[in-house]
C-alpha cells in the first residue's frame, strides 16, 4: 500500500496565484522522498496539501489508502506530522517538556502514558538535558529538534518537513541527518534547497517548477537542478566534443579520453579516464573530454550524478 496517492492536485490562492497545477505523485510506506525546486515551485503548498492543512480545489488525495475529504480531514491528520520551516511557528509551550506533550495532550492521554513517551522522544533526540527550559531561550537548531520531538511523540506514520537544515551550522547538519536516519522506517517527504543533505537522506527525488512536477529521479540530477534555478555547487567543468569533431579553441586543465576511437586520436597525449575526469571535475578543474560517438548517452548519465558543470558539444 502506498503511504500517499495524490491526483491532480490543484489549488490557486485568493490573489490569483497558482500554487499547483495538476499534480500527481505516489510515496511507498518507508520512502523518503525529497521535493526539489526554486522558490515558488509549490513545494510548500503540496506539503500543506499532503499534510491535511489545506485542501486541493480539484484533485483527489489519499493517506494510507484512505481518500480525504471535508468530513474526514481531521482524523486523517492524526497519520500525518509536519515540521515547518521556522521552529517558531510551532513551538509554543512554556518548557520543552510541555512543548513535546502538546499534542498528546490535547488528545486526551493519561500524564503517565504522556510522560513515558515525552521522556523517550527527548532522548531520541538529544534533548534530555533541555527539559525543563524555555524553548525561548535555546538555539535554532534546539528549537528545530523540539519542533520534531512534540511530532514525534504524536507517532505518525508519515512526517513532512519544510527546509529542517535552513539555518543549521554544521553541527546542526550533522545532527538533523542523523535524526533522519533515525526516522528512517516512517515516510519522510523533505522539501530541501540544500543539495549535501538531499544527497545523503533521500531516497527518490521530485522536481517541481512553476507549481508542476517536472522531473522524478532516484539519483540527484545537478544538471537539471541547475537549469532549474535550484541552489546547488558546482565545482567544475566536464565538456565533452565527438571524437570526430573539432577539438574547440577553449581553456581547460586537462584533456581526456573514453572510447578506443577517441583514444586513437589522442594518440601519445596524457590521457585521463572518465572516473578521474570527474574527480578532477570535483576539483574545481575544467576538462576536455573527447568521447566515441556511441558512449556520449553514457558519459552524460554518469557525470549528471556528480555536482559539476556539464557541456556537450559538436562543432561538426
Amino acid at each position: 500500500m502506498f503511504a500517499i496517492e495524490a491526483v491532480g492536485l490543484s489549488y490557486t490562492y485568493p490573489d490569483g496565484t497558482v500554487a499547483l497545477k495538476n499534480v500527481s505523485l505516489k510515496v511507498k510506506k518507508g520512502e523518503t522522498v525529497v521535493l526539489l525546486g526554486p522558490n515558488g515551485s509549490g513545494k510548500t503548498t503540496l506539503l500543506l496539501i499532503l499534510s491535511c492543512l489545506l485542501q486541493p480545489q480539484s484533485g483527489t488525495l489519499k493517506i494510507m489508502g484512505k481518500e480525504v475529504n471535508k468530513k474526514n480531514m481531521e482524523e486523517v491528520r492524526k497519520h500525518v506530522g509536519i515540521v515547518f520551516q521556522n521552529p517558531d511557528d510551532q513551538v509554543i509551550a512554556p518548557t520543552v517538556y510541555d512543548d513535546v506533550a502538546f499534542g498528546l495532550r490535547n488528545l486526551g492521554y493519561d500524564e503517565d502514558f504522556i510522560a513515558k513517551r515525552v521522556d523517550e522522544v527527548l532522548k531520541m533526540l538529544g534533548l534530555e538535558d533541555l527539559r525543563n527550559k524555555n524553548p525561548d531561550n535555546l538555539s535554532g537548531g534546539q528549537k528545530k529538534r523540539v519542533a520534531i520531538a512534540g511530532i514525534l511523540a504524536m507517532d505518525p506514520e508519515i512526517i513532512i518537513m519544510d527546509e529542517p537544515t535552513s539555518g543549521l551550522d554544521g553541527v546542526g547538519f550533522e545532527m538533523m541527518c542523523e535524526i533522519i536516519e533515525k526516522l528512517k522506517k516512517k515516510t519522510l517527504i523533505i522539501a530541501t534547497h540544500d543539495m549535501d543533505f538531499a544527497e545523503v537522506v533521500g531516497d527518490r527525488y521530485i522536481y517541481m517548477k512553476s507549481g508542476e512536477i517536472v522531473h522524478e529521479s532516484e539519483r540527484i540530477d545537478y544538471q537539471l537542478s541547475k537549469r532549474l534555478g535550484i541552489r546547488s555547487f558546482l565545482r567544475g567543468d566536464l565538456i565533452v566534443i565527438p571524437h570526430d569533431s573539432k577539438i574547440p579553441r577553449i581553456d581547460y586543465d586537462f584533456l581526456a579520453a573514453v572510447g578506443e576511437k577517441a583514444r586513437n586520436r589522442l594518440n601519445g597525449v596524457d590521457i585521463t579516464s572518465l572516473e578521474k575526469s570527474i574527480l578532477k571535475a570535483l576539483e574545481g578543474k575544467t576538462i576536455l573530454l573527447v568521447c566515441d560517438r556511441d558512449l556520449i548517452n553514457a558519459v552524460k548519465g554518469e557525470a549528471s550524478k556528480f555536482p559539476i558543470g556539464l557541456e556537450i558539444l559538436d562543432g561538426g
